[in-house]
């Protein structure tokens, strides 16, 4: 058609986070990114071949130096990097230390400064990362009931994140 811009497609990638809990601590590393140092749950992309659920319990142990084994799907999300026309398609999953005693060791190479069990509301406002924030949000005041696992969504610009 005469006039029309053609769009660029959309690439699609796909994440996995696992929350572990401790003694009502959740496993959480401090990670070095372009935007800051910031506490998040371990996370990253997944590899090919690998299902998420894989990908949370790899990540786990390159980021925090732990075994974790996965119990159930806590949320999907989506986050739109509207700069890239990148779309990150991801869940977020409940798993479990195999020794729920060890301490998290930060993997330096990961870029992660700092690993522990921490009270996520004992961190000051903008010291989580966007997803995670929002995934705690709903998450961490019911954690301790049955629910449903919930969808969030994310909007990034070259600026940063959309407010909500």
């Amino acid at each position: 058609m005469a006039g029309v811009s053609p769009i660029a497609p959309t690439r699609t990638t796909a994440g996995a986070a696992v929350l572990v809990l401790h003694h009502d601590r959740l496993l959480m590393i401090r990670q070095e990114r372009r935007s800051g140092v910031r506490w998040e749950v371990p996370g990253g992309g997944q590899e090919a071949g690998e299902t998420l659920e894989a990908a949370a319990v790899r990540e786990a142990r390159e980021e925090a130096g732990l075994e974790v084994s996965v119990d159930r799907l806590i949320c999907t999300y989506a986050s739109y990097r509207l700069h890239t026309g990148t779309v990150v398609l991801g869940a977020f999953y409940l798993g479990t230390a195999a020794e729920p005693d060890a301490l998290p060791v930060p993997q330096l190479d990961e870029g992660i400064v700092e690993a522990g069990w921490l009270d996520p509301l004992s961190l000051g406002e903008g010291e989580l990362g966007p997803l995670t924030q929002r995934v705690l949000d709903r998450w961490w005041p019911v954690r301790d009931q049955p629910a449903a696992p919930f969808h969030v969504e994310l909007w990034r610009n070259r600026s940063g994140y959309l407010p909500h």
